[in-house]
């Protein structure tokens, strides 16, 4: 059997002591008489160790759960982050696009017409083969037949053929039996081509004999100084004899011009023309 027993009341309160100044200050108006016999006492002042006033009452556990719910859920919607492949689709979409998707001819017509307004016409260049030596004449080409046995006489650009050029070789008769071949190459000796020229009916003047030959520049070289390098090799029943311009070869350039690029050129030179003085006639 249990008891409910009364606490003791000792350490419930605290005992202070009040300055004897502050004591005099408060009671000014009292008379002197008790302010003598206050002198003799002491002042003590009972305060409880627990203050009576009331604490504020702080949030409920519910308000607290639904305060932290609000927040977990708002950080979900702004901060989560979710990829597409995770719920079964595709990380890359790819969409492709066509110039004109349109049923329609008159409509594609149409299109064409006004893309062909704005379009620049094409630029057909026009060919042009330059040799880049000089072939000898009369005289001295006789003599070089002479020492050399074969040398070039003559090139010319083919006729309907602005890419190609043909040529002339003069050599020595020197054995009935005899063959000539054009050996050239166009990316510097890399790789070459042996072509066999033709001889050339009725050209035999008793001593010498004349061959042709025509070359041509071809994919991926008929650009802008495209060049052909060539030797000729002529072979008799006494041996063979080489000319090559004095080991220097023979080299055939090709050259591409436009038509605007000749009218600008021409109108160019005829304002040069226009501002010359004619001269002064004198007497």
């Amino acid at each position: 059997m249990s008891f409910l027993s009364i606490p003791s009341q000792e350490g419930l309160f605290t005992t202070i002591k009040i300055d004897k100044s502050a004591v005099n200050a408060e009671r000014h108006c009292m008379d002197d008489d008790d302010d003598d016999e206050d002198d003799d006492s002491e002042n003590v002042h009972l305060i409880p160790r627990c203050s009576p006033v009331p604490r504020k009452r702080g949030h409920s556990i519910y308000d607290e759960t639904a305060e932290y719910l609000r927040i977990q859920l708002a950080l979900s919607v702004y901060k989560k982050v979710q990829f597409a492949d995770t719920t079964g689709g595709d990380l890359v979409d790819v969409k492709e696009f066509v110039a004109f998707d349109s049923d329609s001819e008159e409509e594609s017509a149409r299109w064409e017409e006004e893309e062909a307004k704005y379009r620049k016409p094409e630029r057909e260049p026009t060919y042009h083969v330059h040799p880049e030596f000089s072939a000898p004449s009369g005289g001295s080409l006789l003599q070089a037949v002479q020492a050399s046995k074969v040398e070039v006489e003559q090139i010319s650009p083919a006729e309907d053929e602005p890419l190609a050029f043909s040529g002339l070789i003069r050599v020595l008769n020197v054995s009935f039996h005899k063959a000539v071949y054009i050996r050239s190459t166009m990316d510097s000796w890399a790789s070459y081509f042996d072509h066999p020229a033709e001889y050339v009916q009725g050209s035999n003047d008793g001593n010498t004999d004349q061959f042709s030959f025509k070359l041509s520049f071809a994919p991926p070289y008929i650009t802008h100084g495209s060049r052909i390098e060539f030797v000729v090799r002529y072979e008799t029943s006494d041996g063979d004899y080489w000319a090559n311009n004095s080991h220097m070869n023979y080299v055939v350039t090709l050259l591409l011009s436009y038509e605007d690029e000749l009218a600008q050129k021409h109108t160019d030179m005829q304002q040069s023309r226009g501002i010359l003085k004619p001269p002064k006639a004198y007497r």
